[in-house]
């Protein structure tokens, strides 16, 4: 009788454990969000000018400002970026880094800005690492600044439009 006891009772603990794991993700919610930003970038003309253009990213908008405070889990599923909209020097070369609070997520060397834009060039950031971070930072309500920094020569001022899209998997628990 002793043995049936303990194991009715180590049954019963175990399916409240399990229950209680069932019930916590009865609470949560998944959605899907798209963070898009633009940043205008303007190089005058001159030979290896210093180039640092930046804009701060957040992942408050419509779809997560009510579970800001409620957030579990912000995984980034895409992150990519696009030049568009150029204007200028058609031979204008940048040479450096494409980043997210001053580490690297896609290195250029002597990218002929035009040809890019003309090709339609879609750059993907894919270290996971780098992506855990990024989210890390997001899901903790923080501004991430992402930026093209290095230099550029260019005969004639050129300028363009980077469009950075992130697409994020995020968990909430609403209780």
């Amino acid at each position: 009788m002793k043995t049936f006891m303990r194991f009715a009772v180590v049954v019963i603990l175990a399916l409240g454990f399990i229950s209680c794991d069932e019930l916590d993700e009865l609470t949560e919610i998944d959605f899907d969000t798209t963070l898009s930003d633009d940043l205008m970038v303007t190089i005058p003309a001159g030979e290896d000018l210093v180039l640092n253009e930046t804009m701060l990213i957040n992942m408050v908008n419509s779809d997560t400002q009510d579970y800001m405070d409620l957030l579990q889990n912000v995984r980034i599923t895409s992150f990519t970026y696009q030049l568009v909209n150029f204007t200028g020097d058609v031979n204008g070369t940048v040479t450096g880094n494409f980043e997210a609070d001053g580490v690297t997520l896609v290195s250029h060397n002597n990218m002929v800005v035009k040809s890019e834009v003309d090709a339609g060039t879609i750059f993907e950031v894919s270290d996971v690492s780098l992506l855990n971070s990024i989210a890390s930072k997001l899901k903790s309500g923080n501004n991430v600044s992402l930026g093209l920094s290095g230099t550029s020569t260019c005969e004639e001022a050129m300028t363009f439009t980077i469009v950075v899209t992130i697409e994020l998997d995020i968990t909430a628990d609403v209780l």
